[in-house]
């Protein structure tokens, strides 16, 4: 399979060498340029598997270190701009939010926010995890979390691993049997979201939901 080419602006390139310094300044640029090689974007290379990531970086475990302690340190920001708001799927907060914690992940996942009356954030869950290309949740799982989070909204969302953000028929399918086992337990689903390296749709918007 052929690398992904590497199109990122200059900034972006300059940012991942200065994380590697952190634990390697004396090849920070080496490093940087393997990794831009190979995923192609500062996205890509911070949300990779970590074994794809640690090869190129010659199993040096500090490296690695530094990558999931950014990652996590900025999963924890955008998540605290979402506490005590409503959630709105047009929120560019909660847009972020999503796009770093999904857009760039190799396997489809179903990641569901659970709202309050308020719609304020409950719980943030992955209820379903699939292959590059497919995911296969539950509704009846969904529910049961609704019901026992005491939830009366939620927010849908999974990944395309291709960087397309269209919703499949099985996609519309799928949300379609949601919203109406939602609606007999009096629980509104706000909106899907389909996130992708190359965007965000929303099922609302698109006349979908």
């Amino acid at each position: 399979m052929a690398a992904p080419e590497a199109t990122e602006a200059p900034g972006c390139r300059r940012a991942l060498e200065e994380l590697i310094s952190l634990t390697s300044p004396a090849r920070a640029q080496e490093f940087s340029e393997r990794l831009f090689a190979r995923f192609g974007s500062l996205g890509d290379a911070v949300s990779a598997r970590s074994a794809e990531r640690i090869e190129l970086l010659e199993d040096s475990l500090e490296i690695e270190q530094t990558f999931r302690c950014f990652r996590r340190a900025m999963t924890q920001m955008l998540r605290g701009q979402l506490m005590q708001r409503p959630i709105l799927s047009s929120d560019e907060h909660v847009l972020d939010y999503l796009r770093g914690r999904m857009a760039y992940e190799p396997i489809e996942q179903l990641r569901v926010l659970f709202l309050n009356a308020n719609n304020e954030l409950i719980a943030d869950e992955v209820l379903g995890v699939g292959t590059v290309s497919a995911v296969h949740p539950w509704p009846r799982e969904i529910l049961k979390r609704c019901l026992d989070l005491e939830a009366t909204a939620i927010l849908l969302v999974h990944n395309h691993p291709s960087g397309c953000p269209r919703p499949s028929r099985s996609d519309r399918d799928l949300t379609e049997r949601i919203a109406k086992a939602a609606k007999c337990l009096d629980v509104v689903v706000h909106d899907h979201l389909v996130v992708a390296r190359n965007g965000t749709t929303s099922f609302r918007k698109a006349g979908y939901l």
